[in-house]
């Protein structure tokens, strides 16, 4: 599947090369994994796979129950923990895919499709698509509504969210329940102080939050989400709202020892590689792994010293996984993630 950020970047690019009164149509399927057909999809199998054990153990994952409250073999869905439930699903779509891109200025990712068009056939390709889904694939689309909506059509000047972003012909910015859902994030943080939250803890934990990290060969976290957002003032308004939250609670002597959103955003830009700015869990050294384990367990550092280097990675790992687990859930309003960005 493609990633997110390539998507983007084709939209964007195509954005910027449309006139300002061209259409965005956005739609959205419906319930798209659990609504797939397994009679079409096996025929569209058939065309593909040859062999008649791999169809049948294809067969076998997808109809096999998977709660207690369903004791019927399936005849709908696939289920989205299956490893080869994204194959699955591109195979299902793909003549789709293949006659909208023959047509069309078309971008899809999972079940989220845009179609970039002429103000004047957009209401006819609207139109097509669903009909193409409904009468050929069995998949409902959301109805166009005005004004917003799941699917809904747009100018290129006025713009669409798409993905976390807002993509206009002018740029890329985030869309605002992407930036509320962080400001939600960092008071979270901060008001773990009038709980059981010492500062040290909470200003580790807020600097994640700032920065993202890099842990298991992954880049995470919201600005890495965001990285591709061409409007610089939203990350000097997230400084300013984290200074302010943090005179709130009681941090504004700390203020100077919170990390920055621009420089996160600049250093991920155009530093990346070299980079200290951001945490690498991934290459802490000893020491740097001890201190994390202090700091959020509360164990002394003497203590962690005597212990068993496999017994101490393990206890490394563990609070370093969950607490990117937090991080992301918390400021990611985003539903597949696509194994890191």
């Amino acid at each position: 599947m493609t990633p997110p950020h390539d998507v983007i970047k084709r939209l964007a690019t195509a954005a910027r090369a449309a006139a300002a009164d061209d259409c965005f149509l956005r739609m959205d399927v419906v319930n798209f994994y659990p609504t797939i057909a397994h009679d079409l999809l096996l025929a569209q199998l058939r065309k593909r796979v040859p062999d008649h054990l791999a169809l049948q153990l294809v067969r076998d994952s997808i109809a096999t129950p998977t709660g207690f409250d369903e004791p019927e073999r399936r005849s709908l869905g696939v289920p989205q923990g299956l490893s080869i439930s994204n194959i699955l699903s591109m195979v299902y779509i793909h003549d789709f895919e293949t006659s909208c891109n023959r047509k069309h200025n078309y971008f899809r990712y999972v079940d989220d499709i845009v179609v970039l068009a002429k103000q004047g056939e957009v209401s006819g390709i609207h139109s097509d698509i669903e009909e193409y889904l409904s009468d050929r694939l069995r998949l409902e689309t959301h109805p166009l509504e005005e004004g917003g909506g799941m699917t809904m059509i747009s100018t290129v000047a006025m713009g669409t969210d798409y993905l976390g972003y807002r993509v206009r012909a002018t740029g890329l910015s985030i869309r605002d329940t992407s930036y509320k859902i962080m400001f939600r994030a960092i008071v979270g943080c901060l008001r773990s102080l009038r709980g059981t939250g010492t500062v040290e803890q909470v200003l580790w934990k807020l600097n994640l939050i700032v920065t993202g990290c890099r842990f298991e060969n992954r880049s995470v976290g919201w600005v890495f989400f965001f990285r591709q957002s061409t409007d610089m003032a939203q990350f000097h308004r997230m400084d300013v709202f984290v200074a302010k939250q943090m005179g709130i609670y009681g941090l504004a002597h700390q203020v100077g020892r919170a990390k920055s959103f621009v420089k996160a955003y600049r250093e991920i830009r155009y530093n990346r590689e070299a980079t200290t700015h951001i945490p690498d869990f991934d290459h802490f050294t000893l020491a740097d792994k001890i201190r994390v384990i202090s700091l959020i367990r509360g164990i002394s550092e003497e203590r962690l010293g005597r212990m068993d280097r496999e017994d101490l990675d393990e206890l490394y790992w563990s609070i370093v996984r969950g607490q990117v687990a937090r991080m992301e859930r918390e400021t990611v309003d985003f539903g597949a993630n696509s194994g890191g960005y």
